[in-house]
């Protein structure tokens, strides 16, 4: 399985029922446990939180080092962290990475910890 179909796979576990609604498999466990694992980091937390107040939602990898203060590998790392965990997308326009907040990958986790999601 190629790490993209695993992260689909996961995200839709992550849309359906809420922990609090029933108990969950194994493998619904361990789906969640990778999603909470990618935002368990108060860098990709301030991360996901830049491109959310972002003009247009979305930012180049380079801002977001800039804007956080990181050095380049290491925003690298963690921005890689967070396109891998189905968290962030990236859109590559000529040279430069564009780094947005997947629609639904908030709200899918919100749903899945038993709560509701913001419109």
């Amino acid at each position: 399985m190629s790490i993209q179909s695993g992260i689909l796979q996961a995200m839709t576990r992550l849309a359906g029922d809420p922990i609090t609604h029933a108990p969950i498999t194994a493998e619904d466990a361990d789906a969640l446990a990778r999603t909470l694992r990618a935002l368990a980091d108060r860098t990709r937390v301030l991360i996901v939180s830049a491109l959310l107040h972002a003009p247009g939602g979305e930012m180049h990898g380079r801002d977001l080092q800039e804007k956080l203060g990181l050095r380049q590998p290491t925003a690298s790392h963690h921005l890689r962290k967070l396109v891998r965990a189905g968290i962030l997308e990236r859109e590559q326009r000529g040279p430069y990475g564009y780094y947005r907040v997947v629609a639904g990958a908030l709200a899918g986790l919100c749903h899945a910890l038993g709560g509701e999601a913001e419109a």
